[in-house]
């Protein structure tokens, strides 16, 4: 009788550690995958930024007051311009859509796919973004410059250098950076997630 209630007694608290086990790792889990989902609600907030880029692009040319000049030169920059814009804006769209579909409550391969997903479309949308901006930047230009001056000089070539060094180095920072490094933290977290589910 005695021996009966000692593996009554030891099975009972064999179902508590398991019960027990299981309750810490979906606690675990759960804390764990907090700091993703922090991080991709920014990576989301930014998105949704983004498809509200027209109006902030009209709002900032009222306040500057530009002046459009209506010339052959308006029209070729505008031809240069809009088609790349066009573009761009259609991928940030997509880009949000592609978001959307991320849910945490998904097994974590379906998510580390989700992300791999995103990654993979936002540099290759970015690649192309950096390839067709020059485009939409010397349309923009031939849109607000009133008159060009023939005369090529030092001091009117500084600008133009500067925006040929910004351009270089917004290139390089969101490469280096922006893009691989908020997903190379966003993939480490979510393995960190899978080896706890494989424990």
């Amino acid at each position: 009788m005695e021996l009966l209630e000692l593996q009554d007694i030891w099975q009972e608290y064999d179902k508590k550690i398991s019960e027990n086990t299981r309750l810490n790792k979906e606690i675990l889990r759960v804390i764990l995958l907090s700091k993703p989902q922090r991080r991709f609600n920014w990576i989301r907030i930014k998105a949704g930024l983004n498809i509200f880029s027209p109006i902030l692009f009209v709002t900032l040319l009222l306040v500057l007051d530009v002046q459009f000049r209506l010339a052959t030169r308006f029209y070729i920059g505008l031809c240069m311009f809009l088609p790349v814009y066009a573009i761009a804006y259609i991928w940030d769209i997509r880009y949000f859509k592609l978001i959307r579909n991320v849910d945490f409550s998904m097994p974590v391969l379906s998510i580390k796919k989700v992300i791999a997903e995103l990654e993979k479309y936002k540099i290759k949308t970015t690649r192309f973004r950096y390839l067709l901006m020059p485009f939409a930047m010397a349309g923009f230009l031939l849109m607000i410059i009133q008159e060009i001056n023939i005369s090529f000089n030092l001091v009117s070539a500084i600008p133009l250098l500067l925006i040929i060094l910004v351009f270089i180095s917004s290139f390089y920072f969101t490469f280096k950076y922006s893009i691989y490094e908020r997903f190379k933290k966003l993939n480490k977290e979510i393995d960190a997630i899978e080896q706890l589910e494989k424990e």
